[in-house]
């Protein structure tokens, strides 16, 4: 059995308008949240019949059905998430417990995970994470969780538990368990162009490639992990790094990776083309100080996330009520 931690956590409106500019300035894109996101409603057709339904309540609804799933911590905006779901989490038997992305993070937690408060703050992702694994049956047993973003309706139970099934030959080895959704176009149904690499791992996926022997793979709603087992105090720069959505982001990536000893990653992925899984795998885990397996998987619909784009709301919402993305 497993423990699911929902990060439903938000960002103060000086971020999201820093993002908002970041988001138009480099992706040409109109920003269209101002609110909570976790609780945009989407509607969706159900039994042939509409429906309007919070961000977050799509996936809760997958994790209460889901019989690997023992237990969940949502952490966000404790009151806003009673308000709008309480009724909703009520019906069902399963343990749900709601933690305020506002909380310090106890002091026992602090100790336990050597944690540097100023690297991670209490409403980061970073403390966000940590409170909510602290809070789940997997804390005190120090086993692996599996953390779901709020952002992706469309994710199905049916690709949770093929994820859960792999990575059971990896957890005790491995701190962080990814899976890499393969991409076979050169942009998916949100126009957002895969990550090209070669795939050296031992999961073969189709017979597709470019030139230089690569395959495309975009992030999914999952990441499986034990905090125990990697340094919590790197997460929050990890998480500002992942989207390279600027220059100085971009440089801060290439210092990082060379520290790591990798010279020029910039040139290894776009000149020379021959950046693999097992090399993106290991400069990851180098950074977190614990072992990093990427799970190359298909199940394109995990991930189309909601970041908060005009494009993202009426492409998702489309495929919500007529299932026209991709199958698993």
């Amino acid at each position: 059995m497993v423990s699911a931690i929902v990060m439903a956590g938000y960002n103060n409106k000086r971020e999201v308008k820093r993002y908002s500019r970041i988001v138009a300035e480099h992706y040409g894109e109109k920003f269209i949240e101002t609110g909570y996101k976790p609780l945009r409603e989407f509607s969706s057709v159900e039994n042939g019949r509409q429906v309007s339904k919070p961000l977050l309540q799509y996936t809760l609804e997958k994790l209460f059905e889901n019989d690997f799933i023992d237990d969940i911590v949502i952490v966000g905006h404790q009151m806003l998430l009673e308000q709008r779901l309480g009724d909703f989490i009520q019906q069902f038997d399963k343990p749900c417990r709601l933690i305020n992305q506002s909380l310090k993070i106890p002091e026992d937690v602090v100790r336990r995970f050597k944690i540097v408060r100023r690297k991670v703050k209490y409403s980061s992702i970073a403390g966000n994470l940590i409170k909510g694994y602290a809070a789940s049956n997997a804390g005190p047993d120090q086993k692996h969780a599996l953390f779901v973003a709020s952002d992706s309706p469309l994710t199905t139970n049916e690709f949770v538990n093929r994820f859960l099934e792999v990575v059971q030959q990896f957890k005790g080895e491995a701190a962080i368990l990814i899976p890499a959704i393969l991409i076979e176009e050169g942009r998916d149904m949100l126009g957002r162009p895969p990550l090209r690499l070669i795939n050296d791992s031992s999961f073969k996926l189709g017979d597709q490639k470019d030139g230089s022997g690569r395959q495309g793979f975009r992030l999914s709603s999952l990441i499986y992990a034990n905090p125990h087992m990697f340094d919590i105090n790197t997460a929050n720069t990890a998480y500002n790094l992942r989207k390279c959505l600027n220059p100085k982001v971009q440089l801060k990536l290439f210092q990082i990776t060379r520290g790591l000893g990798y010279q020029n990653v910039y040139s290894k992925y776009f000149l020379r083309k021959d950046l693999s899984i097992r090399e993106t795998a290991n400069i990851v885990g180098a950074f977190f100080n614990g072992r990093l397996e990427i799970i190359p998987m298909t199940g394109i619909k995990a991930t189309y996330d909601y970041d908060g784009t005009d494009q993202e709301y009426r492409m998702i919402t489309r495929m919500l009520k007529t299932n026209q993305a991709d199958e698993s």
